[in-house]
């Protein structure tokens, strides 16, 4: 029942923030793969500071993750390269969860502004082909 209730729960707006999560596939996330996510409010613009959830398993082999984040921006798509931290240099792992899964979100861009509703695109950069252990990844914009 809460594997259910967490993805509700995460896109609701609190004090300021949209945000939205996706699912990532089970079976791994191939290099190709961009995961679209859709920032929708009430709000025709939501402004602030952009950070990424990313929700992982103890599986998940690296200490840090590299991404590419695309949004729109006026008439096109800007993408930025973000490196997020998962795990110190001992390896613990620097998110919070419940059992074996973990959640840390990292703000990765500043002052932006994105006319909703809006879709995010999130495609791993890491140098395999297929990455395990990621679960679920979402966009938090704050103000």
């Amino acid at each position: 029942m809460l594997a259910f209730l967490l993805p509700t729960l995460a896109g609701c707006s609190h004090s300021g923030e949209t945000s939205a999560y996706e699912p990532v596939d089970a079976s791994g996330w191939n290099y190709g793969d961009t995961i679209g996510i859709v920032l929708e409010s009430p709000d025709s613009v939501a402004a602030g500071d952009l950070a990424i959830a990313v929700r992982h398993s103890a599986d998940y082999d690296y200490s840090n993750i590299w991404l590419e984040v695309s949004y729109p921006l006026g008439d096109s798509i800007q993408s930025d390269t973000v490196n997020v931290a998962l795990a110190d240099v001992y390896g613990n792992w620097f998110g919070k969860g419940l059992g074996l899964s973990y959640q840390h979100v990292d703000t990765v861009l500043h002052d932006i502004n994105l006319h909703l509703p809006a879709r995010i695109g999130i495609r791993h950069i890491m140098r395999v082909d297929k990455i395990k252990g990621i679960e679920q990844l979402g966009i938090i914009i704050a103000r």
